[in-house]
């Protein structure tokens, strides 16, 4: 199982944010592991410009979902 993890100055909203996409399958310790990994890379941050206090990461968007082998666009 596979977590891919992707970071934009940018997001949806135009504020930083982080997709954490998952395969099918994947266990919940596995995600949570993934999220606490970009809550503590310093680096991660600093390379979408995202600026905080320890501790607190109010105003960084997360989006966690599943992630889909076939696509569909309309």
């Amino acid at each position: 199982m596979a977590i891919t993890i992707r970071a934009s100055k940018a997001g949806r909203l135009g504020r930083p944010a982080v997709q954490l996409a998952f395969d099918p399958g994947t266990k919940l310790d596995d995600i949570l592991a993934a999220q606490t990994k970009v809550f503590s890379d310093r680096a991660l941050a600093r390379k979408i410009g995202f600026k905080f206090c320890p501790g607190c990461y109010s105003g960084l968007d997360l989006d966690i979902f599943e992630q889909y082998e076939n696509i569909v666009q309309g």
